[in-house]
């Protein structure tokens, strides 16, 4: 087990060594949360990576021709190091961890909005702004929508979480009042 940390930090410093930007950090991150989630939800890939009696070089072509024209040939040649040296399947580790130290390095914080509403562009570019200038850091930033809410936003930022909806607020008042 040690020797897969050693791993993972090793594909994740690899990975992260391609990123000296923002913009950079986005196209690494969505290609391999997409690649990830291709071989995860992908029964066929999925056999088709952890095949032992599929030849390392067939993996190695398969993949180099079916990702050439979509990804960065740096970030290919370490997805073939792991194809070769049978890793792939440390790929979900390895992204977590290349996100984690990127977002370090880079200082950029990983923002989730939930709203009970959907908000417009220019609602999302000034909440956007807002929170650049509160966490003086870049921001990763992912909105999402629950009508559940009733009122209000739920916003994550890192592993804090600000919790300003209706729902919540009537859900403590309930406690309070039956003596929780």
């Amino acid at each position: 087990m040690k020797q897969n940390h050693k791993k993972i930090k090793l594909y994740s410093d690899s990975f992260s060594s391609l990123v000296t930007n923002f913009d950079e950090f986005g196209s690494v991150k969505e290609a391999l949360t997409v690649l990830v989630s291709v071989i995860k939800k992908d029964s066929t890939v999925n056999a088709f990576v952890r095949s032992k009696s599929t030849d390392i070089d067939k993996k190695v072509s398969v993949f180099q021709s079916a990702l050439d024209e979509v990804f960065d040939h740096r970030l290919l040649d370490i997805v073939t190091i792991m194809l070769e040296n049978d890793d792939i399947g440390l790929l979900p580790d390895v992204t977590k961890n290349f996100l984690s130290i990127t977002k370090n390095r880079l200082n950029i914080a990983y923002v989730e909005v939930v709203s009970s509403f959907d908000m417009n562009e220019e609602y999302q570019s000034n909440l956007l702004k807002q929170l650049k200038e509160a966490t003086n850091k870049e921001i990763d930033f992912n909105f999402s929508v629950d009508k559940d809410l009733i009122g209000g936003l739920k916003i994550k930022i890192d592993d804090t979480l600000f919790d300003s909806t209706l729902k919540t607020k009537l859900e403590n008042a309930k406690l309070k009042l039956i003596g929780v």
